[in-house]
């Protein structure tokens, strides 16, 4: 037997009531945890690694309890032996004051000459904290407090947070079902401690049900094995497999809800009050299971997880945070909680400290890089499971979108051609990706590992320093700092990746972008392109060359463009633009025939000249504008656009062209008869005779009717941008003169009024 699982139980032989009762119950409470138990003095007791001393009121009776008493302190102070103190029918203080009848039997033995060492060991037995029973707390609770503190001690790395949180979160969910055969299921994400919890549950629970079973790793082993052989290795033993028995089951890992389900169905009938225990990192297996209640493990905290990684890096509990180096907090905020992350990164940099000292942050930054093979295989293995759709949405998010806008990023997917609103719930159903405040998060770890079995391989060209990438006609995106690109390399080499879809391009040093133009200028950008994000893009325009049909988002803010393009591009795709801050920009027209286009940001763009014609671009939802520009836009646009200035929304917006047209000329009314003269007059001269009006009287009447009625629906119709203006002032209509319609103000007021209709200027 190994010395790190036995216990040694002391406690008077000669008490009935603790060797039938109290010791044969501890015993069993430490076999379910994996704990053996030496109950004789004289079997193995140097190979024990813990001992459990039982107090009673005649313990300390007998001359042989006190040297087995004394052997155990002296054991404690020599080598570390651990020490647990059970009083049962005696308080502490008894002990710690030597009164009442314990006191008396113990001065019993005052004139041996021993005496002195046990009054000195049971002195300092007295200020270790011990386990004693209370009123309200019935023999099974005391029991189990007894074993989880021995058990703790002895395996301190393992299930901390488990007895005095999660146990009891299970407990409660049992009791809320109703009578009758429980199902339970915990899920949680790869490493977080669902086997270890169920294993917990199996240890505290086992001893109240006739028939047991915990299959640990149960897909792997089902796959391995085989139905028929599991059930043999699992109930070979039963005298009646048809008997109804109240079972405990619990299977860990469960990947496919038929195989749990085939299990369960071949071996017994279960009586009420059995329980079923499921255990997987897929949400929905559980739901397919049919169980009655789920629990999702959560990562330890900082508290439990200083523990955890104490020990691990340090084999010993260091709880103050200034007595840790600033290292190991960057590792404990790394690991977010998760106990397989603190235990194997604890473990890892413990075990290479001593190979290299003083480099500890260095093994940190390679072990975050490549992440040991134990948390490659768990996250993995969960990767594995993913259809193709749910793998590649989950590396996207790995590299770009970790922290992004769900929604924001849904969008962005399904323009990749993938199936985001499955994908992404199937991805947090798995525990592989969660959402907090409608943002994408992902675990430190698991990001790590999708991102090295993501990775495209490279080499470093020393004499570029740039990262040449091999396998070019595979690679699907990229994110590239090209403050790291030397000013002499040749980046014609993109439009060879047949299969770039996605293309991010930015400065951590933005100082050095200037450095880099040279280098761009070569740039030259793949036909099947559809996100391009460029940050501080240097050059005046888009690679003349470019085909940007597939082309879906732009989004270039603080660039030095002037214009986008040198002529006229195909843009069927386009749905998004974003230059904001790009104050060297003049116009952007080609804009005009994206018909798709559902946004355009143009906010910051202080230098901006002219809008496009958007009066086709019947998908265009929002539209932001700079301020304090002169800026010449049409006035008709689609209906349900939302037009801001600087970010801010416009609230008096201006009423669409569609809603009132103005009045359209109606040339049959040209050769009505009609009369020119004024009503005013009419009542001076009575009976005054009106001639016959001519045809070009009638015209110029109807000319300056129609500019009239058109300028009052424009000042009804059309808006104001904040201080933007459209000058109406020019149109004096009162200067019009009946009968001078041909003169040439009128010629220049009516022209200056269409000019206006196909264009408006704001100054």
């Amino acid at each position: 037997m190994e010395a790190r699982n036995m216990v040694k139980i002391s406690f008077d032989r000669s008490d009935e009531t603790l060797r039938c009762s109290l010791v044969p119950h501890i015993s069993a409470a430490f076999g379910r945890k994996g704990i053996s138990v030496l109950n004789d003095k004289h079997d193995e007791f140097c190979e024990s690694v813990a001992s459990v001393l039982i107090f009673s009121k005649n313990y300390v009776s007998s001359k042989e309890s006190l040297d087995d008493f004394l052997n155990t302190i002296r054991r404690r102070n020599d080598k570390g032996h651990l020490v647990t103190t059970v009083f049962y029918g005696v308080s502490i203080s008894n002990l710690q004051e030597l009164k009442g009848n314990f006191a008396k039997r113990f001065f019993e033995h005052r004139t041996s000459y021993q005496a002195s060492q046990w009054h000195n060991a049971l002195a300092e037995i007295g200020n270790i904290p011990g386990h004693e029973q209370s009123n309200n707390q019935s023999d099974c609770e005391f029991v189990e407090k007894i074993a989880r503190d021995v058990y703790e001690k002895i395996f301190p790395k393992e299930r901390i947070g488990v007895y005095s949180r999660m146990l009891p979160d299970i407990e409660n969910l049992l009791c809320k079902q109703q009578w009758g055969v429980k199902r339970i299921g915990i899920w949680g994400m790869p490493g977080i401690g669902k086997t270890t919890l169920a294993q917990a549950v199996f240890d505290q629970m086992s001893g109240d049900y006739e028939v047991t079973c915990f299959v640990q790793n149960f897909h792997e082993t089902f796959q391995e094995k085989g139905l028929r052989r599991l059930l043999q290795e699992h109930f070979n033993d039963l005298t009646d497999p048809k008997l109804q028995q109240r079972v405990l089951v619990v299977l860990d890992d469960v990947r496919n809800h038929l195989d749990a389900e085939f299990f369960l169905a071949g071996f017994v009938s279960f009586s009420l009050g059995s329980v079923i225990i499921v255990t997987s990192r897929d949400e929905q297996v559980l739901c397919q299971c049919q169980v009655n209640r789920t629990y999702k493990v959560e990562g330890l905290n900082k508290h439990e997880a200083l523990k955890l990684f104490s020990w691990c890096a340090f084999g010993r509990d260091v709880r103050e945070k200034n007595l840790l180096p600033e290292l190991s907090m960057k590792v404990i905020e790394y690991a977010n909680g998760n106990p397989l992350a603190l235990r194997v990164y604890g473990e890892e940099i413990s075990s290479k400290k001593n190979e290299k000292p003083n480099q500890e942050e260095e093994i940190f930054l390679k072990l975050k890089q490549d992440p040991p093979h134990q948390i490659m295989e768990v996250v993995k293995s969960s990767y594995d499971e993913l259809s193709d759709n749910e793998k590649n949405i989950l590396v996207y998010i790995a590299f770009f979108f970790t922290g992004k806008n769900v929604d924001c990023v849904s969008e962005l997917l399904q323009d990749l051609g993938l199936f985001p609103h499955v994908g992404i719930d199937r991805l947090v159903g798995n525990s592989l990706v969660t959402i907090s405040e409608n943002r994408l998060e992902m675990h430190t770890m698991i990001q790590s590992v999708v991102k090295n079995i993501g990775r495209s391989q490279i080499s470093e060209d020393p004499k570029t320093s740039f990262k040449c990438f091999l396998g070019t006609k595979d690679i699907e995106a990229i994110s590239l700092d090209a403050s790291n690109v030397h000013p002499n390399v040749n980046l014609s080499s993109f439009r060879s990746m047949y299969n770039l879809r996605y293309l991010k391009i930015f400065y951590s040093k933005p100082e050095s972008e200037n450095n880099r133009k040279k280098a761009l200028e070569s740039l030259s950008l793949p036909y099947g392109l559809r996100f391009l994000h460029w940050e501080h893009y240097p050059l005046q325009s888009l690679p003349q060359d470019f085909d940007p049909s597939n082309l879906v988002e732009i989004d270039m803010p603080h660039s030095q463009l002037q214009t986008l393009w040198g002529g006229t591009k195909n843009l069927k795709m386009l749905k998004r633009i974003n230059l904001r801050h790009s104050q060297k920009l003049l116009e952007v027209n080609e804009l005009s025939e994206a018909l798709n286009l559902e946004k355009i940001d143009l906010c910051g763009c202080k230098n901006l000249q002219s809008f496009p014609v958007i009066r086709k671009l019947q998908k265009l939802r929002v539209v932001d504008l700079p301020g304090g520009t002169g800026i010449k836009i049409s006035p008709e646009f689609p209906s349900n656009v939302e037009w801001k200035i600087e970010g801010s929304s416009i609230d008096d917006q201006r009423k669409p062209l569609k809603s009132e047209p103005p009045p359209e000329p109606q040339f049959l009314n040209l050769l009505k008869e009609r009369s020119f003269l004024s009503s005013q007059e009419r009542l001076k001269e009575p009976d005054m005779v009106e001639s016959t009006p001519t045809f070009k009287d009638m015209f110029c009447e109807n000319v300056f009717e129609i500019s009239r009625r058109s300028i009052e629906w424009a000042q009804t119709n059309l808006f104001e941008f904040g201080r933007f203006k459209i000058p109406l002032q020019n149109m004096d209509l009162r200067k019009f003169e009946e009968g001078s319609c041909f003169n040439a103000s009128c010629s220049e007021k009516i022209t200056c009024f269409c000019i206006l209709e196909d264009e408006i200027q704001f100054t």
